[in-house]
Parts: structure tokens; sequence; C-alpha cells
């Protein structure tokens, strides 16, 4: 979760966190077994790899972000957060939203999968379409939107094999693009906010279940990326 948006929803409630993750898990949870050790890039809160990693025994989390004050936020003995890593070897890679903060975003990939073992996973997030560019990506300092293709290319110029893709939030794309249409206002300004209770709870509902149970790789407010890292021989 970005720390921009820390003061403005609370991600364990709000319908927009609750459903990304249940899409996050959807296509990562085969993978996520006793003992491993994972890699949150660009981690902000963490709110992502540590829900993640919630349920799994003796896991180790090391959420990264140049953004925070120090390197001894909240350390605990299974979690850290650091400035930068002191070892880049992990079984999972999350690259949740952080690409498109980056002028190269291939670069940034490759400082984490170039030393990658053979087998690690990398999941890979980022916001989808141009056309829904808005003063919520100027609020946090986008560069990009992506097709799901473009992502696609991305980690295999990275070296990596795409093991899946889709869109998340396809139910509500239309909607969305129709309201950043409308309103064609480039104001920096979040559109992450609470909503009623009611609203809440179905929206969170609808979407968990659409993210559980269907792949659109047409069209969605995310787009996701699931890659391994392959025997080095193979590679490219």
């Amino acid at each position: 979760m970005d720390l921009k948006e820390l003061d403005l929803v609370d991600p364990h409630v709000h319908w927009y966190y609750q459903a990304k993750l249940a899409g996050i898990r959807a296509v990562i949870g085969e993978h996520l077994q006793t003992g491993i050790r994972i890699i949150d890039v660009g981690a902000g809160s963490g709110f992502f790899s540590l829900a993640l990693a919630e349920k799994v025994s003796q896991c180790e989390v090391v959420c990264v972000d140049p953004n925070y004050p120090s390197d001894s936020i909240r350390n605990e003995r299974s979690v850290r957060f650091v400035r930068q890593a002191d070892s880049l070897e992990a079984d999972l890679y999350l690259f949740i939203d952080v690409l498109e903060h980056v002028d190269d975003d291939l670069a940034l990939l490759r400082h984490y999968t170039d030393s990658a073992p053979e087998g690690a996973h990398i999941v890979i997030s980022v916001p989808a379409f141009q056309s829904l560019w808005s003063g919520h990506d100027i609020f946090l300092e986008h560069r990009r939107r992506y097709r799901l293709k473009e992502v696609e290319k991305l980690a295999e110029k990275a070296g990596l094999v795409v093991k899946g893709s889709r869109y998340l939030f396809s139910s509500v794309f239309p909607l969305a693009w129709l309201m950043r249409r409308v309103r064609r206002t480039q104001a920096a300004k979040s559109d992450m906010k609470p909503v009623l209770p009611l609203v809440n709870r179905l929206l969170s509902r609808i979407l968990t279940i659409e993210h559980k149970r269907t792949t659109n790789t047409w069209f969605g407010l995310s787009a996701v990326v699931v890659a391994e890292v392959p025997a080095r021989d193979a590679k490219p």
C-alpha cells in the first residue's frame, strides 16, 4: 500500500485493498509454502506481503522502500522494513504497484530478478490502461499505466518466464473509465476514500468473488503478471 494513502483508508477493511488482496492470493496462493522468504519491493505499509504471509509458518518478509524514514520501523523477528535489502535472494518477489513509479521499470525489476534463485516467483501488479490516467496517478507520482501485454513483455525482457496474467477489477472498469472521462481533471488528488459500510461490503464481496473465480485478460483497473525465474542456462 502506498504510504501516501495510509491516512486516507484502512486497507484491512476497504473494498479496494481487500479485493486486490484476493486477486493476488488467487494467482500466487499455491506458491506460499512453509519457510518461504518474501521480498516486497516498494512495499509501503507492507499490507500485501504481510497479509499473504499471515498464515504461512516460518515465513520471512523483507519490506523494501527507500521512502522509509529509517531501517528500524516496526522490525520484528520475521518481518523487516528496510530502505535497502542486504540480500536480494528470496522465493517470492512482490512488485505491487511499484514499477509505474520509476523511469526505468526494467532496471528496477532486473535489480532483483538477476539475483533471484532458479524457480523463484515474481508477482507484478501495475495500474492498467493509459486511458484511465487521472489526477489520482499524478497524486501518487505515477509515470505510466500499462496494458497486460506490456507487463508480460517487460517480464520477458528481464529474462523471466510468464506463468500467468490477468486484469483485476474488470467489473468496475466501465464505470471507472466513464467517470474519469467525465471529470477530465488533472488535479493531483487521490480517488481512494471510505465509502458507506454497506457499499464497502458489497463491493468487497462482489470483486473478491470475481477475482477468485474468473480470469479476465481483456480489461480491468490493474494488470497482474506472475513470472518465474528459469534455470540459468535456459535464460535468454
